[in-house]
């Protein structure tokens, strides 16, 4: 089945060249004889971006970027991460989040050195089947080599890191974990009219409105960009009630985001969705690791997102207790996944609420302290959201293909997970059945066939006692 590809370059191929920039200002000798400077190269629009190729025995890895510093052919650096920030690498298998923005001398660059910290990250243990936490200090560094060297012209850039998970995290018999972050990158040339991540977009940003003016506003996030500010036109969708658009729209709103960078290193939104909260409430995502009460009442995740009123990005790995009003709204987050078609109706309730979906889950009250923190041993809770609404989030899995059978708009699957799978050890499935529409994105393939390792992204179902997974996104692995 044909699909759109989008080929991830190795670090041995990182070079971009196009036609939109700054003029570099020309140097000479003046009368005196004396020799001017050399001038400032131009500089280029650029978003860096991470993802993460899985571990499949984590099931959240939350860690502070603290600097990425790009070394040119004279041995300078440049920095391109300004500000920290904070990301949970877990929930970006087959994607990237980006982390910065600004713009960078063009020129020809060799290498990439990336430091973290702050490392929070949650398990299934293999003998217990408990999940446990662990949480180490760092600081912790990666260098990337650039092979051939990465060329940044003038055309916009996307700056793509992704981790190896598997390679950076090891744990022994004894349960010693030990983290040494392994990563390679990729260059792509910025589409300008897309939000796909790989090519200088952003999907489903969710952040908190901080600024307003005309038809611009500015949004804070606690996982990702720090801070970015996006222009409003007349294409920009408005698809929630509480926010028909920019007229609408007030400070502390809670909102998410698809956009795309543009020439003039710019966002433009391409959807705003509010989240039916302000300043007072908050959010909480996480994968579902217990379920109490038929009909349930009560979630635990394990978080792996945040915002709004009393979380913190410490509070990534830890459990989360989500109360269930027995009228809290369910709704699906279908933001770049196609569900027409299937030969299944896909449904997200109070009844089919299980273990192993990804939920973001928004309360008007934020989060009630717990019984238990993220620092040294990382025990108790983190504390109890009353939910407001329980929405259904894009989430991927890593296995092999078999049962391969190719549709003209559909294709299915079975994805066979691997022995240390923490899904497998959370829900005790060993397969699960995935539907591939025709727009699925892809990235390092341009097709699947029986016995290819990939990572599945999409909306996780759970219909007539089996596990369906819908996909808007595979990668190779």
């Amino acid at each position: 089945m044909a699909f759109r590809n989008l080929n991830k370059v190795a670090a041995g191929g990182l070079v971009l060249a196009g036609a939109l920039g700054f003029v570099a200002c020309g140097g000479g000798s003046n009368a005196g004889g004396s020799t001017a400077s050399a001038p400032t190269p131009s500089a280029t629009p650029m978003q860096v971006s991470l993802g993460d190729a899985p571990a499949d025995w984590i099931m959240a890895f939350g860690m502070t970027v603290n600097s990425i510093t790009l070394t040119n052919s004279a041995g300078a650096t440049v920095n391109v991460m300004p500000a920290s920030a904070a990301t949970e690498m877990m929930q970006l298998m087959a994607t990237v989040q980006p982390v910065s923005t600004l713009s960078v001398p063009q020129g020809t660059y060799t290498q990439a050195k990336v430091t973290v910290s702050s490392v929070s990250m949650g398990y299934m243990d293999p003998v217990s089947h408990a999940y446990t936490q662990k949480t180490m200090a760092g600081p912790f560094t990666a260098t990337v080599p650039f092979s051939p060297s990465m060329t940044v012209g003038t055309a916009p850039a996307a700056l793509n890191f992704d981790m190896n998970m598997a390679s950076s995290v090891t744990i022994d018999g004894s349960g010693n974990v030990t983290f040494s972050p392994a990563m390679t990158a990729a260059m792509a040339t910025v589409s300008g009219t897309s939000a796909n991540p790989w090519q200088g977009g952003m999907q489903h940003q969710v952040g908190s409105v901080s600024s307003i003016s005309g038809s611009t506003f500015t949004m804070g996030s606690m996982m990702g960009l720090p801070s970015a500010t996006f222009t409003t036109n007349g294409n920009t969708q408005f698809p929630a009630t509480g926010l028909p658009g920019m007229n609408m729209m007030t400070s502390g709103m809670m909102v998410a985001v698809d956009a795309s960078l543009q020439a003039d290193g710019t966002y433009l939104a391409q959807r705003v969705e509010y989240m039916g909260v302000g300043s007072t409430g908050g959010m909480g995502g996480g994968l579902i690791t217990s379920i109490t009460g038929n009909p349930p009442t009560q979630l635990t995740l394990a978080a792996n997102a945040g915002q709004g009123g009393g979380m913190m990005a410490s509070s990534i790995a830890g459990n989360l207790i989500i109360s269930l009003p027995a009228t809290v709204p369910y709704s699906i987050d279908t933001d770049g996944v196609n569900l027409t078609g299937l030969p299944f109706a896909p449904s997200f309730d109070a009844g089919s609420l299980v273990k192993g979906q990804r939920v973001n889950v928004v309360s008007a009250t934020g989060m009630m302290s717990g019984s238990g923190g993220m620092g040294g041993g990382m025990t108790g809770t983190l504390g109890t959201l009353t939910a407001s609404q329980v929405q259904l989030e894009p989430q991927a899995l890593h296995g092999t293909v078999s049962a391969y059978t190719a549709g003209g708009s559909l294709t299915t699957f079975t994805l066979n997970l691997p022995s240390d799978s923490a899904f497998t050890t959370l829900t005790g499935v060993t397969t699960v059945q995935v539907y591939q529409q025709a727009g699925t994105q892809a990235m390092g393939t341009t097709a699947v066939a029986n016995g290819a390792d990939v990572q599945a992204r999409g909306l996780l179902f759970y219909d007539a006692g089996t596990y369906k997974l819908v996909v808007g996104w595979l990668a190779a692995h």
